[in-house]
């Protein structure tokens, strides 16, 4: 019988993510001889934890619900283990950066389906410092937005809470900028850099091809920097992110590469799946072939 660990966060999706987990399970366990094992969240740190756990109870596969914060630390607690059962991803957050470039469905039905064909995809995950983040590493201007927005305003909003803070704060952000040195698999690159992104997939914050060279199991990391400019240029690049093809704007600059050193001039903020991720200088690395990770 194969068994499958559940680490989910109650207060993701409108506080609806247990009910959408639960009766996903119910529906694969009417069709399949299967067990279940469930574990809610409480606090920060805890998905991680749960994951070890499951890591070290030879589930046969662990199933992280939430947002991109769950599965950050799910994917956490796995890779500090030696042997990793498989992940599922059930997208219940405010925001699900990580499981639409993945395509996976919202839906519990569709997600019971997903579940039983069975079918898996081997996935990098990148690591900056000590951590681990399968999506997205960021710093400079909006990168801190989402630290802001309160769990009651994203409940009542949902992902527009994101949208409205960062509206409010464009005109102080815009300001935002140092000096950043970039070494990128050992070449040295200076930027007064706006705002750079260090991603695992194509997209992040709801723009879906900020990288769009970007595969998921090519061992690299994508880098997207954005120089500071005035703001004619700005709104320029950014018109063209929707489509990808702001990397051809010379104020913007595009890497592929598996080790990536970030070293600001003064002190940065580094924001890791959409949380606060501690202070550059960071180092950033691909690990290649992490995790297997059921897909549509």
């Amino acid at each position: 019988m194969k068994r499958y660990f559940v680490i989910y966060n109650p207060s993701s999706g409108k506080e609806l993510a247990g009910h959408k987990v639960f009766s996903a399970a119910e529906t694969v366990m009417s069709i399949e001889d299967v067990e279940f094992s469930f574990f809610a969240t409480k606090k920060r740190g805890d998905g991680a934890e749960a994951a070890i756990r499951g890591c070290q109870r030879g589930f046969d596969m662990i199933i992280a619900c939430g947002g991109d914060g769950t599965i950050h630390e799910v994917v956490n607690g796995m890779m500090k283990c030696s042997r990793r059962p498989k992940l599922a991803i059930m997208p219940a957050g405010t925001v699900n950066d990580f499981a639409e470039q993945l395509k996976l469905p919202k839906a519990q039905a569709n997600f019971a389906s997903l579940i039983k064909k069975n079918n898996f995809k081997t996935i990098d995950v990148g690591k900056i410092n000590d951590d681990y983040f399968v999506n997205v590493v960021g710093g400079g201007a909006f990168t801190t937005i989402a630290h802001t927005v309160t769990i009651d305003a994203k409940t009542i909003l949902g992902k527009y809470a994101y949208y409205y803070q960062a509206a409010v704060k464009v005109p102080e952000e815009l300001e935002i900028s140092q000096n950043i040195d970039y070494i990128v698999d050992g070449k040295q690159y200076s930027y007064k850099t706006l705002l750079f992104l260090v991603i695992n997939s194509a997209g992040a914050g709801g723009f879906k091809y900020l990288c769009p060279k970007a595969k998921l199991d090519d061992g690299l990391l994508d880098m997207v920097i954005f120089e500071k400019t005035n703001n004619a240029e700005l709104f320029q690049i950014f018109t063209k992110v929707f489509n990808g093809h702001h990397i051809t704007h010379p104020k913007v600059h595009y890497f592929q590469a598996e080790n990536i050193k970030i070293i600001p001039e003064k002190e940065l903020l580094i924001d890791v799946d959409g949380d606060p991720g501690g202070f550059a200088p960071a180092e950033i690395s691909s690990v290649h072939n992490a995790i297997d990770i059921l897909a549509p």
